[in-house]
């Protein structure tokens, strides 16, 4: 039994039978007929520390413990498929505006980058308000913990 999300597509989870020696087997489908319980593991390399009973509510727990430990925190940090989508058609229009238009893609641009950095300051600041570090933030825009600091701090109390 396999678990996806498709906010995450890197991650596939799934009830990994443990096996006499201990280890998890190495795929869903290295499934064996000799095995003691169930582990959370993903595609990522992420495995839950937890052991389930070799029973189908075992195989259940190990379902909720990817969700809730491990698929959870990343959905909550992916951005919507969707407006990744968007994103990037728009991206792609833009570079064939620039092509084509040069100087109608610098208007466009400047209007984006007016709104960007509101919208980045307030997203900063909703982060920094519901409990997320600087190294979150920071890791979340591609930067490190001090950039993202010393460039929001001013904008953002705490």
């Amino acid at each position: 039994m396999t678990f996806t999300c498709p906010d995450i597509p890197d991650h596939e989870g799934f009830a990994a039978p443990v096996l006499p020696s201990g280890e998890p087997a190495p795929s869903a489908s290295a499934f064996t007929k000799t095995f003691i319980g169930y582990q959370a593991v993903c595609s990522c390399g992420w495995s839950d520390r937890r052991r389930f009973p070799a029973t189908p509510q075992g195989a259940g727990e190990t379902e909720y413990r990817w969700w809730s430990r491990h698929a959870a925190p990343l959905v909550a940090a992916a951005p919507p498929g969707e407006l990744v989508t968007k994103s990037n058609l728009l991206c792609e229009r833009i570079v064939t505006l620039a092509a084509e238009r040069p100087l109608a893609a610098l208007t466009l641009l400047s209007q984006v980058e007016s709104w960007q950095r509101i919208l980045l300051d307030h997203a900063v600041a909703g982060a920094r308000e519901s409990g997320a570090s600087w190294a979150q933030i920071g890791e979340a825009m591609g930067i490190s913990k001090q950039s993202a600091h010393e460039r929001f701090r001013a904008q953002v109390s705490s």
